[in-house]
């Protein structure tokens, strides 16, 4: 990845250019070192922390993050065919 004093180079912008938003802040993200500093420690601290879920929401807010809910298995107990 380029340093930051290129960020406006030709080849720069066709590597981002099909990048949605989300895709581009994990880019950033990905080279921030202030980010991947505190993603170190975070991960350190999750190994032994009693309340996960407390911490995780403290380091997403803190960088903005938004991560959907679990997904949930929704399927009745009853067997049925998906087709005939």
């Amino acid at each position: 990845m380029p340093t930051a004093s290129d960020w406006r180079s030709q080849a720069i912008a066709a590597e981002t250019a099909d990048l949605d938003y989300a895709d581009f802040a994990q880019e950033f993200l990905r080279h921030n070192k202030e980010y991947r500093r505190q993603y170190a420690r975070y991960a350190a601290r999750r190994n032994g922390a009693s309340s996960k879920e407390t911490l995780s929401t403290g380091f997403a807010r803190r960088w903005g993050l938004v991560f959907s809910d679990r997904s949930r298995c929704f399927r009745r107990s009853v067997s049925c065919a998906l087709a005939a």
